[in-house]
Parts: structure tokens; C-alpha cells; sequence
């Protein structure tokens, strides 16, 4: 509050496409919620505006609208926390039943994001295709009995589970683009390679 930082201020400019999508949400939702757009909001709508104090150096320009993009990712892990495992609701009862029960929940979020990610990176390589998080997760979770029974028989079994999980985040799972975009590991890629230049620059 008593400094100034230095920002920067960034237009991103979209393409034809996903300003032609942009727009027939922003219709839908007039006609839903009854109201009408200014003409000015509708021309501002072909752009992406961001605010960063993160140094050019650091973050080139090119760079931030896809960073910016992988905020996304961390809310839909909080989104899945919530919906899914219910992280932030419990009925009132002992400290100690508590800490079993969150790190329960903790354990069970673990395996699915470790499963998930798995998943994602393979069918990515194999198939060129991208998973939803949201879906995967969803899945996933409803194929716990079958994982832990299947971990009491043998590795053969639990090969088994695995491979019909995987063909069915294949046809279920995958993620419905609204547009042409980087993936999450295109984007990954990126910062880690200009962050190792940058380390042997310096």
C-alpha cells in the first residue's frame, strides 16, 4: 500500500474463431438472463486484457496470456476437491476422527490426480487427445472398488482394471475444446525450456 510496483498491461488479441465463439455465449446469456449487451462490451470481447508486475525478463509477453491460462488448472483441482470429496464440508466431531478423515480424502485425492495424470500423458502421446481434469477425476473416483479389489488379487488383475479405465476416459473423458489451444503440457514445455535458458544465461 505504500509502493508503487511496476506492472504491465497486455492485449491478447483473439482470432476470428474464438471470437465468434465468445460471441454466441455472450448471446446465449443475454437471452438467458434477458439482458443486452453495449456494443462497446461486445468489441472489447475479441481481446483478453491482463495485469502483471511480473518482470519482462522473467515472463516475456508472449508468454503471460499462456501462463495465465494454467490458473485454470488450479481451480478446477479446487473444484474437484469440493464436488467430488466434499474437502470442505464435515459434520462436527472429535479432532481425531477429523485428521483421519481429511487425510482419508487427502490419500484418495492423491491417487486419483497421480491416476489421472497417468492417463492424461498417454492418451495425449498415443492418441493425441487431451483429458478433462473435471471428468477424469469423476471417473476415476467410481473406479475405486474396483482398483483396490484389484490390488488384492494380482498385478495381472489390476493391468486389467487399468486398461478398461483408460479406454473409458478414452471415449468419456475427453476434454470438448471450444477452440484450437495449447495443452496443459504444451504450455509446461514452454516455460520449463525458457526457464532452463534463462538459468544458463545468467
Amino acid at each position: 500500500m505504500e509502493r508503487s510496483i511496476p506492472t504491465r498491461v497486455i492485449f491478447h488479441r483473439l482470432t476470428e474463431e474464438q471470437t465468434r465463439k465468445r460471441r454466441e455465449n455472450q448471446a446465449l446469456k443475454e437471452k438467458k438472463k434477458g439482458i443486452v449487451m453495449k456494443e462497446r462490451s461486445k468489441r472489447l470481447s475479441a481481446m483478453n486484457v491482463y495485469i502483471t508486475n511480473a518482470p519482462s525478463d522473467d515472463v516475456p509477453t508472449e508468454h503471460v496470456h499462456d501462463l495465465y491460462s494454467l490458473r485454470w488448472q488450479i481451480e478446477l483441482f479446487f473444484k474437484t476437491w469440493k464436488s467430488f470429496f466434499k474437502i470442505d464440508h464435515c459434520k462436527e466431531i472429535k479432532k481425531e476422527r477429523l485428521e483421519c478423515h481429511l487425510y482419508g480424502q487427502l490419500i484418495a485425492i492423491l491417487l486419483c490426480s497421480s491416476t489421472m495424470f497417468q492417463m492424461r500423458q498417454l492418451l495425449l502421446t498415443k492418441k493425441k487427445q487431451e483429458l478433462s481434469e473435471y471428468k477424469a477425476i469423476y471417473i476415476i473416483k467410481d473406479y475405486f472398488l474396483l482398483l483396490f479389489q484389484a490390488i488384492q488379487k494380482s498385478t495381472q488383475e489390476l493391468s486389467k482394471v487399468l486398461l478398461r479405465l483408460f479406454n473409458l476416459l478414452q471415449r468419456n473423458g475427453r476434454k470438448s475444446h471450444r477452440y484450437e489451444k495449447k495443452t496443459v503440457f504444451d504450455i509446461l514445455g514452454v516455460v520449463y525450456q525458457y526457464t532452463m535458458c534463462h538459468k544458463k544465461a545468467a
